[in-house]
């Protein structure tokens, strides 16, 4: 365990270290070609030990991002939100062209980013970025800048909420313009309260276009695990803040809980 209490690759279970180990690498510099920052994409989510069999079954397809022989990373990202939460009822609220607004530090690599996140009504995500030098919650002079220029919202209006640490792998299409995060070991903190849902997969497929199945969908299907629509931002919020609105969120954490029981005993839970 490091020492921001993180998950590190030599702790994951032995079966998925196995399952990453049958893909061929990529490395990021020849993963660039896919960045797809402007794209569709589909979410599935499923309980962590279901993991190994689908990436057993999709390591022919696609192959696997390795940086210094990691083929697991982690995670920190920094949400901000209004004082109100308004970016998290806009999309309680399913309002259309809506932003999320984070600082995204790649522990494995040192790298930090303010990103920017904007989902049309056309259900297209867009995603801008910069290289920032410091991971602390506090938003300076450039992103102020870069806040500006690509959302509605301005630096005064912002402040820190949800804290997310989570691990993730990341596989890239051998014969499309394909892109695959999986996202596990999720740990969120706010004012002072944590919650952490080890038992669940999250795996977000993008792609440049949104006709077609993809290989890794075929996969899942195949399993009868089907597209869920989900925010790692949303989920955490609602967890974590009993006082925000979440009556469309209800039927999503009563699912997740099915899935695992990371979830059963949050303040929130509402499931039988």
């Amino acid at each position: 365990m490091q020492a921001n209490g993180q998950v590190t690759t030599s702790e994951q279970p032995s079966q998925l270290l196995e399952a990453c180990q049958s893909f061929t690498p990529i490395s990021l510099a020849e993963m660039d070609r896919v960045k797809l920052l402007d794209r569709f994409d589909r979410k599935f989510v499923l309980p962590l030990n279901q993991l190994p069999e689908i990436l057993s079954a999709a390591s022919i397809h696609y192959q696997i991002l390795m940086i210094d022989e990691h083929r697991i990373f982690d995670y920190r990202t920094q949400y901000y939100d209004t004082p109100g939460f308004r970016m998290y009822l806009n999309h309680h609220n399913r309002k259309l062209n809506r932003y999320k607004v984070r600082k995204r530090e790649y522990l494995t690599t040192g790298e930090v980013f303010f990103e920017i996140k904007f989902k049309s009504n056309k259900g297209r995500t867009r995603k801008k970025r910069i290289l920032i030098d410091r991971p602390d919650p506090k938003l300076r002079k450039a992103e102020k800048k870069f806040l500006k220029k690509n959302s509605p919202y301005l630096r005064k209006n912002l402040e820190p909420k949800v804290l997310n640490h989570f691990s993730r792998i990341t596989l890239v299409g051998k014969a499309s313009p394909e892109r695959v995060t999986i996202d596990m070991d999720l740990k969120y903190q706010l004012n002072g309260s944590s919650v952490n849902l080890p038992t669940l997969s999250i795996i977000e497929i993008k792609q440049g276009r949104s006709s077609g199945i993809s290989n890794l969908e075929r996969i899942l299907r195949e399993q009868n695990i089907t597209p869920f629509k989900i925010s790692k931002y949303c989920i955490g919020s609602v967890l974590l803040n009993k006082d925000l609105k979440y009556n469309r969120f209800k039927n999503k954490i009563i699912t997740l809980n099915k899935l695992t029981d990371d979830i059963r005993n949050t303040s929130v839970f509402v499931g039988p």
